[in-house]
């Protein structure tokens, strides 16, 4: 503080320190205090300027603190060099430490070289830094046990953040990751649909693209990738996603596809033959049609297994996006189908006049399989069945009733808790595992109950479209 003259300037100068709200200390080349604001009292929690004056700097900074101190009090007054802003730590008589910032300049008093120093009380300010801190350091651990690979595209496409998983599953270091281009990580066939993807995720919203990653090492790797816009205060700042090795699951949809073709292929064109045989038979003339009527049944019912086997692989192997269905006309089409196929049976209909479900497109080859299922196993030669929708804002319900015999109970328990049978029990088809897993992938909830007074309420519930239709 350079000594002001006697009078107005002094006055101001006084009246302009001793109202800061900032701490502001005088203290002299040995560190005692000559003199401190109202601010430098509350911050030490002393009552009074009698018991601030004459005591020394360094019985309130840490003793960690104290070379530090020495050297910019040397630097201050005998050097005339200001410094700081110096973080140190603070301990006022009442024993609670407090972080500060201290920034010190020279001046004279009285014809005295003195230090005066600004203080800071940033302990707040630490604390909510070590908060955020904490919770960055939470996040990123998150990001990083992520066995799928996390990334981040800015604005103009490229890659500026990524965890720890892409690191490991591309074989490149952070600074390598860093330096290349986004296309780099891709066979060259699949680079301009990469591209294409994210030019969709950013118009549209979000997109998912499979395509074939290569690593450091020249493996090439199929992934899925999930991505979705990014925005902040509405304006778009750039795409995030996740990236996830599909190879198991192509592996596993390979084969099904190969026992589906080995199937199709081998043992339908068996059953074809015995059901010809069969035929051939009949027309030549045999003394009993018992036996060909079995053959016959056989043959059908193996037709028929090979037929659901068929759609239950393209249910789990198809990566179908769910849509609106309008229920009420896919019933109306499947129902005069049945009727055709099925002249004996009597199929009523308890219809709204709308409703609409987001399931997938092969809905309707669940409504057909409960509804033949339910003819089918009828023990009446005119069977009955009654099928209603019930539907609201949130969901559509389709019932399927009949009078026929129960649905064995290890049958409905499995498909009701999603398990497989037991060595010990069997299903009798296919079809209601059809009907469970389109229900499944359309987000839908299978249930079974019991008509009254005799047979099977079969319920297949699924969600109104809403604002959940895929972008």
């Amino acid at each position: 503080m350079d000594e002001p003259g006697e009078g107005e300037s002094e006055n101001r100068y006084r009246q302009l320190i001793e109202t800061s709200p900032a701490p502001i200390n005088l203290f002299d080349a040995s560190g005692d205090i000559i003199w401190g604001n109202d601010a430098v009292l509350d911050l030490l929690g002393l009552p009074s300027r009698d018991q601030l004056i004459g005591r020394s700097i360094f019985e309130f900074i840490d003793t960690d603190d104290h070379e530090t101190a020495k050297r910019e009090l040397a630097e201050v007054v005998e050097n005339k060099i200001a410094t700081g802003p110096t973080e140190m730590q603070l301990r006022p008589p009442d024993g609670e430490t407090r972080t500060i910032r201290v920034s010190t300049a020279p001046g004279t008093y009285r014809g005295t070289d003195i230090g005066q120093a600004v203080i800071i009380d940033v302990t707040q300010l630490k604390s909510v830094q070590a908060a955020l801190e904490a919770e960055r350091e939470f996040i990123e651990d998150a990001i990083n046990t992520l066995q799928d690979a996390f990334y981040v595209l800015d604005s103009a496409g490229d890659l500026v953040r990524w965890n720890e998983t892409l690191l490991e599953r591309s074989g490149y270091t952070d600074s390598e990751v860093r330096d290349m281009a986004l296309e780099d990580f891709f066979v060259q066939a699949d680079v301009d649909r990469v591209s294409e993807s994210i030019a969709t995720a950013f118009a549209a919203g979000t997109d998912t693209l499979e395509a074939t990653v290569v690593t450091k090492r020249g493996t090439t790797i199929p992934y899925e990738f999930r991505k979705r816009r990014l925005s902040r205060d509405g304006d778009v700042i750039g795409v995030v996603g996740i990236g996830r090795d599909v190879s198991d699951r192509n592996a596993r949809d390979q084969h099904l596809h190969a026992v589906d073709r080995l199937l199709q292929h081998h043992l339908r064109n068996q059953v074809t033959v015995i059901r010809g045989q069969a035929e051939i038979l009949r027309r030549d003339g045999v003394e009993s049609d018992a036996h060909l009527d079995r053959i016959e049944s056989a043959s059908e019912r193996l037709l028929s297994l090979f037929d659901d086997h068929h759609h239950i692989v393209n249910v789990l192997t198809e990566r179908d996006q769910l849509e609106a269905v309008d229920v009420v006309s896919v019933l109306d089409s499947v129902l005069r189908d049945v009727e055709r196929a099925f002249p004996a049976a009597t199929i009523s209909r308890n219809l709204p006049a709308e409703a609409t479900a987001l399931a997938l497109s092969t809905l309707q080859n669940a409504i057909r399989e409960l509804v033949e299922n339910a003819i089918e196993h009828s023990e009446s030669t005119e069977p009955t069945v009654e099928v209603a929708v019930d539907t609201d804002e949130a969901s559509v319900e389709i019932h399927v009733l009949d009078t026929g015999p129960r649905i064995p109970q290890n049958e409905r328990a499995a498909l009701e808790t999603d398990s497989a049978f037991g060595p010990t029990s069997h299903s009798t088809g296919l079809g209601l595992w059809l009907v469970h897993w389109i229900v499944k992938r359309s987000g839908g909830t299978l249930r079974f109950g019991e008509n009254d007074p005799r047979g099977n309420v079969v319920t297949m519930e699924f969600q109104t479209p809403g604002d959940r239709l895929p972008e």
